[in-house]
């Protein structure tokens, strides 16, 4: 009953995410007089590129069918901000369902619950994109009245949009890091992952369980969305007179994501191993992350729920960076710089 009420809330938030893109696009750009070209790029094309995902995600089975509807508002958000973000997400979507589908035998042995295809429901759609779909609105809100999807981002300039973009791409860095630590780690064969607090060797699938190979796969997820998102910045200044220049001003996005790869994943350890059950069934032989009759507990507390974790892996990943980024900024201008606004002057055709 509790589930179902969840994941009715999970679809009421993806449609207000949905409708709170297409209002503040709209009503941002409305400010300056923007051209209906704009609102087409911004609005139709997003939504258009996601569809099509998702029904490819759906045939290929990565998501279920309500999934692939959730993931149509993840990415509407995405898109409508900046397109670098969408690139961002779909670098995050793509690597972690291949990541998933990477030795099914290995984990239907260690898992049997493992779903062929490794296959999402909504509730993992938003345990992994709420965070960066609420920073992908925060950054329409705060982008300055015609300009949403077209300034320049940068770390030079830091206002409160910027922050909102790095907080939106460290989160996905940071469960694309993670995702990547969890599949590939697995993996690793007959080494064994060690408990991240006691350091003893734990069964392959403890939540808590860290290898060496996890951790630098953690780094490399991180990177990847990293770069995904520093090309996208760079084909937003194709046509600028100066493209070197302002393309090579985002670079510390690349470092950035894959540091969120690696924070997001230590978290993610670190709760697993202190507030998330593990125990291993004597039955089946094999762990798994509830209590029950011939389950011996390995490690945690049975508090949190493998979705939850990632949730607040990912948010506090994004608060993090997004601060860090804040702190090396320069503080004598206002986060919050909207400029002055002329309601009959467009701006963006």
């Amino acid at each position: 009953m509790a589930m179902s009420i969840f994941r009715f809330l999970i679809v009421v938030w993806a449609a207000l995410s949905l409708a709170g893109t297409v209002y503040l696009v709209d009503s941002r750009s409305y400010l300056v007089g923007v051209s209906r070209y704009y609102l087409l790029e911004h609005l139709f094309v997003p939504i258009i590129v996601t569809g099509l995902l998702a029904s490819f995600a759906i045939y290929k089975q990565w998501l279920d069918i309500p999934a692939g509807l959730v993931s149509i508002a993840v990415g509407m958000a995405h898109g409508a901000s900046h397109f670098c973000l969408l690139f961002a997400l779909l670098a995050f979507f793509v690597s972690s369902s291949i990541a998933t589908k990477v030795g099914k035998r290995v984990k239907k042995r260690m898992d049997p619950t493992y779903q062929k295809g490794g296959r999402r429901d909504m509730v993992q759609v938003f345990s992994n994109g709420a965070v960066a779909t609420t920073a992908c609105l925060a950054f329409l809100f705060f982008a300055a009245p015609g300009t949403v999807g077209t300034e320049t981002l940068n770390f030079q300039d830091v206002y409160m949009d910027t922050l909102c973009a790095v907080a939106a791409m460290a989160a996905l860095a940071g469960c694309c890091g993670d995702t990547w630590a969890s599949e590939f780690g697995i993996l690793q064969g007959s080494i064994l992952p060690r408990h991240i607090i006691t350091w003893r060797t734990v069964p392959a699938g403890t939540n808590g369980g860290v290898t060496i190979i996890g951790t630098l796969c953690s780094c490399l997820g991180g990177l990847l969305v990293g770069v995904a998102f520093f090309f996208g910045m760079s084909l937003d200044h194709m046509y600028e007179r100066d493209f070197a220049g302002m393309a090579l001003s985002s670079w510390p996005a690349i470092p950035l994501g894959a540091f969120a790869g690696f924070l997001c994943s230590l978290i993610d350890s670190i709760l697993g191993a202190t507030l998330q059950y593990s125990g291993r069934d004597t039955d089946r032989n094999c762990v798994v992350n509830q209590p029950g009759p011939g389950v011996e507990r390995i490690t945690g507390r049975h508090i949190l729920s493998n979705h939850a974790v990632n949730f607040i892996s990912s948010l506090l990943t994004a608060i993090i960076v997004a601060y860090l980024v804040y702190l090396r900024s320069p503080q004598d201008y206002p986060l919050i710089d909207w400029g002055p606004v002329d309601g009959g002057e467009t701006i963006v055709d």
